[in-house]
């Protein structure tokens, strides 16, 4: 038979009924205690850098100085270019900041002082910003001078410096500016004064107007002015009949007077094709003529002149062809140094491998062209 279990019931003692109490009113008043606030996060540091444009601030030190070397870079262009000492204080307050709600360069005035507010942007952006900031900051200062609005400046002016602020610490800059000015549309006059063409535009009205103004003392009153609301076309209607005639003819000069230092791909395949096409009357009236059947005609007086001009071309200009092209370039400058005397057969040879240079060039080039075209791949 099974045994048979009694249920029992269990008691606590007095003792520790009371421990038990205690340990439940602790963990009640543990519970209802308040959890303690986070501590504040510290206070960012922040970088000052003194200029004489403005005083830079910012909580990256790389960007702040960054940011300095622009605004001494604009000083120095304006006192050694154009003759101006640092203007009168206060100085601008630059400050490092993205505060939403402004525009990437922001100018306003608090207390009596010109304060500009700059989103660096990335690498491609901060250049021209940072040359954009520096050129309000002193053309703000230069209007408070006479009492007027920080923003009363012409826009142009404030295109044009901050392009001659990144040339001065980016000379290739220059070159490319002047042969993107080769290649585009002329803006008019009109765009440029209110800012609405490309800041391209804007730096080469000033470098065109400076040699119209004269002394660099007459171009740093025509600065100033227009950094206190006067309009430089004012000026120019009065020293020219035409102003937009004087600025087509003067952008023209100004941009066919400064050779670039290297070309690109296609200006370096457009001087090809110049240097290698041959016209020449050969009893027939002008006709276009290969290199390949050139030969037979280089005894003519036309032929002669007009071959040793282009070997003279070809040794001032080659140092500045795109690599793409350099073999294309040798190789005709070959063919033409052995056209007087060479033997129809190595001319022959030559123009053949001239050729298979130019397409070679021409395969690059396009293989080039789209890998700068397509989207690049999303790192992993």
């Amino acid at each position: 038979m099974a045994p048979r279990w009694k249920s029992t019931k269990a008691t606590l003692a007095a003792p520790d009924m009371v421990k038990a109490l205690v340990a439940c009113a602790w963990l009640a008043a543990a519970a209802a205690e308040p959890t303690p606030a986070p501590a504040p996060p510290p206070p960012a540091h922040v970088y000052s850098s003194d200029t004489p444009i403005a005083v830079v601030a910012g909580e990256k030190v790389t960007e702040v100085s960054f940011v300095a070397t622009h605004c001494v870079a604009l000083q120095r262009y304006l006192e050694f270019t154009l003759n101006l000492p640092a203007a009168p204080p206060p100085l601008a307050r630059l400050e490092l900041a993205d505060v939403p709600g402004y525009a990437p360069v922001e100018t306003r005035v608090v207390a009596g002082t010109v304060l500009v507010v700059l989103r660096l942007g990335d690498g491609k952006e901060a250049p021209a910003r940072a040359g954009e900031a520096a050129a309000q900051a002193w053309l703000a200062r230069v209007a408070l001078l006479v009492g007027k609005a920080a923003d009363v400046s012409e826009p142009w002016t404030r295109q044009a410096l901050a392009c001659e602020v990144v040339a001065q610490l980016r000379p290739a800059m220059n070159d490319y500016w002047y042969r993107e000015g080769r290649r585009a549309v002329p803006a008019t006059l009109a765009d440029i004064l209110a800012g609405k063409a490309p800041a391209r535009e804007a730096f080469l009205f000033w470098r065109a107007l400076r040699p119209t103004l004269g002394a660099p003392a007459e171009q740093s009153k025509t600065l100033i002015a227009s950094a206190q609301g006067n309009t430089v076309l004012a000026l120019l209607a009065k020293a020219v009949p035409s102003p937009d005639e004087w600025w087509l003819v003067q952008r023209a000069e100004l941009l066919l007077a400064r050779a670039p230092v290297s070309l690109g791909l296609a200006e370096s395949a457009e001087s090809l094709d110049d240097i290698a096409r041959f016209v020449f009357d050969v009893g027939r009236g002008d006709e276009l003529i290969s290199g390949r059947d050139l030969p037979p005609h280089r005894d003519l007086p036309a032929v002669k002149a007009s071959l040793q001009g282009r070997l003279a071309g070809l040794r001032r200009e080659i140092l500045r062809q795109n690599p793409v092209y350099h073999n294309a370039w040798r190789t005709f400058g070959t063919w033409l140094e052995k056209f007087p005397t060479a033997k129809p057969e190595e001319l022959a040879a030559l123009w053949a491998q001239y050729q298979q240079e130019r397409q070679a060039a021409e395969e690059l080039r396009r293989e080039i062209d789209a890998a700068l075209t397509s989207p690049t791949p999303v790192a992993k």
